[in-house]
């Protein structure tokens, strides 16, 4: 399976609600996925996807709950692992109980045979989101048409290069394709003079819509409640690229056996 962070540089840029929305279609393609909400202090998948978590992953650490307990099943091929604040999940040092909480996720049926994991992390560059990146095999950026995001954007890409030798850019709230595609060819010209070893790739731009904020208002997502609109086609874009780039021949991936590989990075 891979496991992928969906960041930012900056806050604002809609990440979160991108992290939804590609997790949602690529349960509907046939992949098994699991969304981990991993940001710190501004947690919101819960309210993006319509559910109502009583624990999360920090009560698990604690020994008040189990996998079992926090998990939630989105549709079928859609699990969501609400996180709480991460500089407590990440700080959290027992021994003993890090063993226990692995051997615990790897009993975890509905955990077997998951192709993703997305991990929604703050935005920013601090030390908590470049652990979550770390830890991962892909990190996707999202970024919009505005200089400080652009800055922030190339910024995360400059860590996460030496992390990964693929970065996967999305441009939101763009005015039009091209004008997203300008986007992150500004990015990519200064990554390819101080980047050369590292592969920056657009997956695609989502641009402006009043569709987007009708959705979020209502608590609902674009590709599943708006199909045929702009923004829903754009993410279904990104995605399809995104699969492309990852898989060969449509087979799952293989790359690690399950979840709980993501975690020891996380903790060890």
């Amino acid at each position: 399976m891979r496991f992928i962070t969906i960041t930012s540089g900056k806050g604002g840029v809609g990440k979160s609600t991108l992290a939804a929305n590609i997790s949602y279609l690529l349960s509907i393609y046939g992949y098994k996925v699991a969304l981990f909400d991993a940001d710190i202090g501004l947690a919101n998948q819960d309210i993006i996807l319509g559910v109502r978590p009583q624990k999360t992953l920090l009560h698990v650490l604690q020994g008040e709950a189990t996998f079992d307990d926090i998990v939630m099943e989105i549709n079928n091929n859609f699990l969501f692992i609400p996180g709480e604040n991460s500089e407590k999940i990440l700080s959290f040092k027992h021994a003993e109980i890090k063993e226990s909480f692995y051997k615990g996720m790897e009993g975890v049926e509905r955990f077997k045979d998951l192709d993703y994991l997305i991990i929604d992390t703050g935005a920013g560059i601090d030390q908590n989101v470049r652990t979550f990146i770390e830890a991962a095999t892909d990190t996707i950026i999202v970024t919009m048409p505005n200089p400080m995001a652009i800055m922030d954007a190339y910024t995360l890409a400059k860590y996460s290069a030496k992390l990964q030798e693929d970065i996967y850019i999305v441009v939101n709230q763009a005015k039009s394709e091209k004008d997203g595609k300008e986007v992150f060819e500004r990015i990519e010209r200064v990554a390819k003079k101080h980047l050369p070893d590292v592969n920056i790739e657009f997956l695609g731009a989502v641009e402006q819509s009043s569709i987007i904020d009708d959705a979020t208002r209502q608590r609902k997502l674009v590709v599943k409640d708006f199909q045929n609109s702009v923004p829903a086609i754009q993410i279904s874009n990104i995605v399809k690229k995104l699969t492309n780039n990852l898989t060969k021949d449509g087979e799952h991936i293989k790359d690690t056996p399950h979840i709980s590989v993501y975690f020891r990075r996380l903790f060890g």
